[in-house]
């Protein structure tokens, strides 16, 4: 079950490369956390831990409902392009995910990290997605896919705490989960603004500002 879990979150993580429009990462983020969901369950029931419980529903209500929504809503709302813009080739940049990748496997595995019983599968996966989310930061030119980046940096982090401590205590989560959930709102509201004065998300419009 842990192996299926890890598998599909590298899978998801890897199609965030693969996607044309803007919006389709809206549906990846949102089967990303219901994942994550499903591995604090899977630890809770193993475990007889109750906060992984709690952090399973949260992540599910905050990071597979309400922040894809909020980012759809944002893309919907402001029309624009809507296509993907990265500073590499599509095909470029699959190759040197895959590359980052298997370099954050192979980092993963022979640093011998910490990590729980029940979390030893999960935290190459872990490793990639923090490797994976920096790059799509770096990689696109449109604010709204860096925010997507640093979503995937934040679902990586959260399943690093997973594998290696089974989650953080419980006012810890509510905090992340806080602010995550303000992070987004924050970065719609952002998005808006440079919308509304470059009429463009392309983050080289604001090259223009520097005097």
């Amino acid at each position: 079950m842990a192996l299926l879990i890890g598998l599909g979150l590298l899978i998801s993580t890897i199609m965030l490369f693969q996607i044309r429009k803007i919006s389709d990462s809206c549906g990846i983020l949102a089967m990303q956390a219901v994942l994550l969901s499903l591995t604090a369950c899977v630890m809770w029931f193993k475990t007889g831990i109750s906060h992984l419980l709690v952090a399973a529903i949260f992540t599910l209500l905050v990071k597979a409902i309400l922040i894809p929504a909020i980012l759809y809503y944002t893309i919907w709302k402001i029309d624009i392009k809507r296509e993907v813009e990265r500073f590499t080739t599509h095909y470029i940049s699959l190759l040197i995910a895959l590359v980052l990748a298997a370099a954050g496997y192979y980092i993963a595995s022979n640093l011998n990290l910490p990590s729980a019983k029940f979390g030893e599968t999960y935290l190459p996966v872990s490793v990639i997605m923090i490797f994976l989310g920096t790059f799509i930061m770096i990689d696109h030119k449109k604010a709204i896919m860096q925010g997507v980046g640093l979503i995937t940096i934040e679902n990586g982090i959260f399943l690093v705490a997973e594998a290696i401590a089974y989650g953080m205590p419980l006012v810890v989560e509510f905090g992340i989960f806080f602010d995550v959930l303000v992070s987004v709102i924050v970065i719609g509201i952002l998005l808006f603004r440079i919308h509304s004065t470059f009429d463009s998300l392309n983050t080289e419009k604001m090259q223009n500002l520097k005097g």
